[in-house]
């Protein structure tokens, strides 16, 4: 399912991202295994959506100039419906999906 392999990639990218540890973008887009036009694709639109991710030529890292939380929580309901809300600078995609229940599972950890 691509939801699940773009979600990973966005994690994937943040954690980068906020440890400032993604070299160039070249050197990224190797690293995440895509093309380097897609991941300039993707920065642009996390920009995009208010994210302030910025880029230090003095040391070839993505970094977020203002502080960033991002959260993914999947919460199955009784009628199997998957739900997938971001954190406190949320996704419009995801914004106006309801909350079923409050349990939460952590699918990057999950065994």
């Amino acid at each position: 399912m691509n939801l699940f392999n773009d979600l990973f990639l966005l994690q994937r990218i943040d954690h980068l991202v906020r440890t400032r540890a993604t070299g160039t973008p070249v050197q990224l887009a190797e690293r995440l295994g895509i093309s380097e036009r897609k991941l300039y694709r993707l920065i642009s639109e996390l920009r995009d959506q208010g994210f302030p991710i910025a880029y230090d030529k003095l040391t070839d890292t993505y970094y977020y100039s203002e502080p960033v939380k991002i959260e993914f929580s999947i919460l199955v309901g009784q009628e199997n419906l998957m739900i997938i809300r971001g954190g406190e600078k949320k996704l419009d995609i995801f914004s106006g999906l309801p909350d079923y229940g409050s349990e939460r599972l952590d699918f990057c950890n999950a065994s």
